[in-house]
């Protein structure tokens, strides 16, 4: 069952609609569900919606897989260049926000977007849905990946899972090792992969340096690398599968 709801950002004071799927029986049962947060959620569920024409599938997973859940699509900020602002935790490097075509500075926003998923999203989800409120994941690609990552570390007490796929590590990747340098992320779990044909060659040897920096941080971690996988949703939802199995089986 997909309920779409408008939520208010506070923290960011804009509206967004996202789509929450729910087990059909959640409301006869006593049975609490983990809640998946997805980043970027337009391109969740349904092709029509979805950026390229293309859905992750997660629907088709989840009953494939027998998972009960609940997941949280969260669209992104369709405003042209105000994806990278909400998906940005710290301002862009001039050359890096030049190449996207912004005269502007770029990013910074994603401080607020994750205080939004932490301390507004999560307390109203928990209040209407029967969350199990100690089981919290989130998940995104490319910027989407950035955005999920940085709350990953921000919030371990929260997000006891993540899921981050060719993610454009080289924007920001000494803030992000210094991030993994006091991190609290143990015990949690994370899936990290990358294609062999994304499109950039800062892909592969960022997203290697990340995974350097993570060595002995966490005890439950897998990385793949997909030689011939491009930047493309139709790449991402053959992984799914992948990151929901480690996280829910």
């Amino acid at each position: 069952m997909i309920i779409q709801e408008y939520i208010y950002m506070k923290t960011l004071r804009r509206k967004r609609k996202v789509d929450i799927y729910v087990p059909d029986d959640y409301q006869d049962t006593e049975k609490r569900y983990p809640v998946l947060l997805i980043n970027d959620g337009q391109n969740a569920f349904f092709d029509e919606k979805a950026y390229a024409g293309v859905s992750w599938g997660f629907l088709e997973s989840v009953e494939q897989m027998k998972i009960e859940i609940i997941m949280v699509a969260i669209p992104c900020n369709f405003i042209p260049l105000k994806r990278e602002d909400e998906y940005g935790p710290w301002t862009f490097r001039k050359k890096d926000a030049q190449e996207l075509g912004s005269h502007r500075k770029l990013g910074g926003e994603g401080k607020k977007y994750t205080k939004f998923l932490v301390k507004e999203l999560k307390p109203y989800l928990d209040k209407k849905y029967p969350t199990d409120m100690n089981n919290y994941g989130i998940v995104g690609s490319s910027m989407g990946g950035l955005i999920s990552f940085y709350a990953f570390l921000k919030y371990p007490q929260v997000f006891k899972n993540c899921a981050i796929l060719s993610t454009a590590f080289w924007i920001y990747e000494k803030q992000f090792k210094n991030m993994i340098r006091f991190s609290r992320i143990k015990k949690n779990y994370l899936y990290m992969d990358v294609g062999g044909k994304e499109g950039d060659s800062r892909y592969i040897p960022s997203n290697e340096a990340i995974k350097k920096a993570l060595a002995g941080k966490i005890d439950h971690y897998e990385y793949h690398y997909f030689a011939n996988d491009i930047h493309h949703e139709s790449a991402w939802a053959k992984r799914v599968p992948y990151f929901l199995k480690m996280f829910y089986k």
